[in-house]
C-alpha cells in the first residue's frame, strides 16, 4: 500500500500548495480595491477595471480554495449524529456519500470542460463593464477548480474505504 499512500500524499500535496499559493490572492484583490478607493476620492477619477477585476479575483480564489478547504475538512456540514457512530460506521458512510460526490463532481467536471472551451472557442470577453476584458482564462478556473476537489475527494474516499474495509488502523 506505499504506491497507494504515496499517491494519497502526492493529492493532499497538490492541494495544500493550491490552497497556499492562491492564499495570496486575498491581497491582489486588496491592492486592487485600495487602488480604486485611492482614484476614486482622492484624485477623483475612478477605474473603469477594479470592480470586474477583484469580482474575477474572489471567483478565482474560491473555485481554487475549493480543494484545500476539503483536504482540510472544513466545509460546512452537519455532524449531529455522525459523531457519536463508531469510525468504522462513519467510513462506511463517507463511503457511500463519497462515492456519489465523485460521480457528481465528474459530471459537473465535464460540464465545466465544455463550458471553458465554449469561452476560448468564441474567445469570450466580459460585457460587464467598458474595459472588455476577456474571460476564457477566468472560465478556465472552474474545471481546474473542479478538478481539484474531485481528486482531494479521490484521496478521502480511498482512504474512507481503507478504515471501512479495515485496511488501515485509523482514519487520516
Amino acid at each position: 500500500m506505499t504506491g497507494i499512500s504515496r499517491l494519497l500524499d502526492a493529492i493532499d500535496g497538490i492541494s495544500e500548495f493550491t490552497g497556499k499559493a492562491i492564499s495570496w490572492m486575498c491581497l491582489a484583490m486588496i491592492g486592487v480595491l485600495l487602488y480604486e478607493i485611492a482614484a476614486r476620492y482622492f484624485f477623483l477619477s475612478p477605474t473603469s477595471w477594479a470592480h470586474e477585476s477583484t469580482t474575477m479575483l474572489y471567483g478565482t480564489f474560491c473555485i481554487l480554495a475549493g480543494a484545500y478547504t476539503h483536504r482540510h475538512q472544513a466545509h460546512v456540514r452537519s455532524e449531529v449524529i455522525y459523531h457519536v457512530l463508531t469510525l468504522r460506521t462513519r467510513a462506511v458512510l463517507d463511503v457511500i456519500t463519497g462515492g456519489v460526490m465523485l460521480v457528481i463532481f465528474s459530471v459537473f467536471f465535464y460540464i465545466a470542460c465544455q463550458f471553458a472551451l465554449d469561452s476560448w472557442q468564441s474567445q469570450e470577453v466580459s460585457s460587464k463593464s467598458t474595459w472588455g476584458v476577456p474571460i476564457y482564462p477566468f472560465k478556465t478556473m472552474l474545471p481546474l477548480g473542479v478538478g481539484l476537489v474531485l481528486l482531494q475527494s479521490f484521496a478521502h474516499w480511498i482512504r474512507d474505504l481503507r478504515v471501512a474495509f479495515n485496511l488501515t488502523p485509523e482514519k487520516a
